[in-house]
């Protein structure tokens, strides 16, 4: 798209055209200037000093405290927490898996979250697709879904396998993890509460080894020891609250939003440490651009939420949505498919909200691909942490998906053991904030949203 064509599309919208300047100026400032660097060192001393955040540990507690220290020291305002309760506490044990027939092998596993605890030695049965089960018997055996990878979200439906094959018979549940590459990786998720026989993910690599030995009649044996566990009691976490306050409609709320917990696996920084270092500088751009030229301060509030329990179903954004119902939202935003740079038009927000306000979003859209961060905008109510706050009240909100969560690279490492800061490249944080940066400082200053 010319640059003659991108600026005949912000006029239309007016007023959203005057923010051009501030729009480069905040790019540039992250990207090239004082701010750089800053998320990923932020990232770094999250995910190495306190490891992965899952609910319920010590890690994920000690990780709250040290953001809600550094908020405060970054100046912003009404740095707090807000308690969650009555969330489920699994805990992952040493869990073991291995052909005991026609030969010795053992498997690399992560069981399913909420999956029980048991012991089974059974034999096994293999099927290509979940559908296929409906024309096999698998009472009493241990059921192997080798489904290849189609999407996450035939993924994700995947792990609730097991809550409907133990009603039916089945002894156990291993799944091929829901990876479209992998280098004998497993994965981790949601999906196995309330079950009443185990379920653990497998590589690939092994799902195809007993897919490949079943079809070739070999009678397969394994033998099962889990030992993950959900405990008979349930855990509390905190939501993290930060804000610029607005200088002329305080009262109004342009909410950014990251979830800071993670599974117990990697170090939770593409899912999610990235986003919550890139809301994190977005904010800070903004105020320390407002300290120095009184035009950047927000009119409308701009609050960062880092939401906890993410993983066991968005439970920390709706405890927040509970506790915040009579506050004036005017727009809610979230990254959660990996802060990574921008580079190809099929980098998204996807949006949801009224025609009107699509065309605003696409108007900052526009400014974004101006300034070499290429994005378009699609409709969609795939809005994760937000989408409970925003669909219930019309409250517009925009996805952020970049080409590298869009064209599966991001569930290369989600949920599994590789998720560490080392995946993100130079400029991927930095960019990720000058996308909600450009997001809020618009929003919040437009006269009509």
């Amino acid at each position: 798209m010319s640059a003659i064509l991108l600026s005949l599309l912000v006029l239309r919208v007016g007023s959203i055209s005057e923010f051009s300047w501030q729009t480069s100026r905040l790019i540039s400032h992250l990207t090239n200037g004082p701010e750089t660097r800053e998320p990923l060192r932020f990232l770094e001393e999250l995910c190495d000093d306190y490891g992965p955040r899952q609910v319920g540990s010590k890690n994920l507690e000690k990780a709250i405290d040290f953001v809600v220290k550094t908020l405060r020291n970054d100046g912003f305002d009404n740095v707090h927490t807000e308690k969650v309760d009555d969330l489920p506490y699994w805990i992952r044990g040493e869990d073991k898996v291995e052909m005991i027939y026609p030969r010795h092998h053992k498997f690399n596993v992560l069981a399913v979250d909420g999956s029980p605890s048991g012991f089974v030695e059974a034999e096994v049965v293999v099927v290509r697709s979940y559908g296929d089960l409906t024309r096999i018997s698998y009472s009493g055996k241990i059921v192997v879904i080798a489904e290849p990878y189609y999407n996450y979200g035939r993924s994700w439906q995947l792990r609730s396998a097991a809550r409907v094959l133990g009603d039916r018979g089945a002894a156990a549940v291993l799944l091929a993890s829901a990876a479209p590459l992998s280098l004998y990786t497993t994965h981790t998720g949601s999906g196995a509460r309330g079950s009443r026989i185990p379920s653990l993910s497998i590589t690939t690599e092994e799902a195809e080894m007993l897919a490949r030995m079943y079809e070739r009649k070999k009678r397969i044996v394994l033998r099962l020891d889990v030992r993950s566990r959900e405990m008979p009691y349930k855990t509390s976490s905190r939501n993290v609250v930060f804000e610029i306050k607005g200088s002329k409609k305080p009262k109004e709320v342009v909410l950014i939003s990251a979830h800071i917990d993670s599974w117990d696996v990697g170090q939770g920084a593409v899912d999610d440490g990235g986003g919550i270092a890139s809301i994190r500088s977005a904010m800070r751009a903004i105020r320390e651009l407002s300290i120095e030229d009184s035009r950047f301060r927000p009119e409308r509030t701009i609050r960062g939420v880092f939401f906890t329990a993410e993983e066991q179903g968005y439970m920390g954004a709706r405890a927040y949505d509970d506790a915040h119902k009579d506050d004036n939202i005017i727009f809610a935003a979230e990254t959660d498919m990996g802060a990574f740079r921008p580079r190809l038009r099929n980098s998204t927000f996807r949006f949801m909200g009224d025609s009107r306000q699509q065309r605003k979003i696409e108007a900052i859209a526009a400014q974004l691909t101006a300034n070499q961060i290429p994005m378009r905008v699609n409709y969609s109510d795939a809005q994760g942490d937000v989408y409970n706050l925003a669909q219930p009240r019309n409250i517009p909100a925009v996805n952020f998906v970049p080409d590298k969560g869009d064209d599966n690279f991001y569930f290369r490492y989600h949920h599994t053991a590789a998720d560490y800061v080392s995946v993100f490249e130079e400029g991927d944080l930095e960019y990720t904030a000058a996308v909600f940066a450009s997001l809020a400082n618009v929003i919040a200053n437009q006269d009509r949203w």
